[in-house]
């Protein structure tokens, strides 16, 4: 492929939520997709963000990152190379097992499960809490990491997964310098996108989750939801911005 910038964006609350807004971005990316390669990094599963995608605006991606950043897909399902060898022998279920001590965790529901990935809904989650689940997974030999999102989803990874390690991965596969690649999120499980010295964008509906996390190095946009997005890469390609009206 030609294109010379990536574009690495959440779904849910950054390129969902205003219409209106998505299908500016939508016109603009057909416009201008041979210069933007465009990457989707959600929490959703591939299936239920494939029926997302038939059922909206939202343009077909060149790569899917899904699963919270445990799986990688191309735009036609295929599986990235080289990404989930590196997960061979960690198996969520050590996780779920570890945390059933923990009887304020509410295990989410099967299918939001995987192989990789262990989910929880736990409200007002503190630092203090999260810091006795690590020491848990911890004891238990699982080199983990917990990704905390909306004030109420918990996600238990592998520590070399989440979307900001899978978004480099598939960048460094392309030969894309950083400063080439705009990472775009609303919440905490996109903070990890933001520390991987990508050129970040925060919507303006962001979540204090994420925008008190986030360094000032990152954009922050005055608009929100797609708007917002299209409003980043304005800001980051600078005088090479082409007009979303062309």
């Amino acid at each position: 492929m030609g294109s010379s910038r990536v574009l690495v964006a959440d779904i849910d609350g950054t390129l969902l939520g205003d219409v209106d807004a998505l299908e500016r971005f939508a016109a603009w990316h057909a416009a201008h997709r041979a210069r933007y390669r465009l990457v989707y990094a959600t929490g959703r599963l591939r299936a239920s963000l494939s029926e997302v995608i038939a059922e909206s605006a939202l343009p077909e991606p060149d790569v899917v990152i899904s699963a919270v950043g445990t799986e990688i897909h191309d735009g036609r399902g295929r599986p990235w190379p080289g990404w989930a060898e590196q997960f061979h022998g960690w198996d969520a279920n050590a996780v779920r097992r570890r945390l059933r001590e923990f009887m304020w965790l509410e295990l989410q529901p099967e299918e939001a499960q995987t192989r990789l990935k262990a989910s929880y809904d736990v409200l007002g989650l503190s630092a203090s809490d999260r810091t006795t689940i690590r020491r848990a997974l911890a004891r238990g030999g699982l080199d983990a990491s917990i990704v905390y999102n909306s004030g109420l989803h918990l996600d238990v990874l592998p520590s070399a997964a989440g979307k900001g390690n899978a978004a480099r991965f598939v960048v460094d596969s392309w030969g894309v310098a950083s400063d080439d690649v705009m990472v775009f999120g609303d919440s905490g499980n996109d903070l990890d996108l933001f520390q991987r010295g990508f050129r970040g964008t925060l919507v303006a509906n962001a979540l204090p989750e994420l925008s008190v996390a986030v360094g000032d190095d990152a954009y922050r946009s005055p608009l929100a939801y797609a708007a917002g997005v299209l409003d980043g890469i304005r800001h980051w390609s600078g005088p090479d911005w082409l007009d979303i009206q062309r």
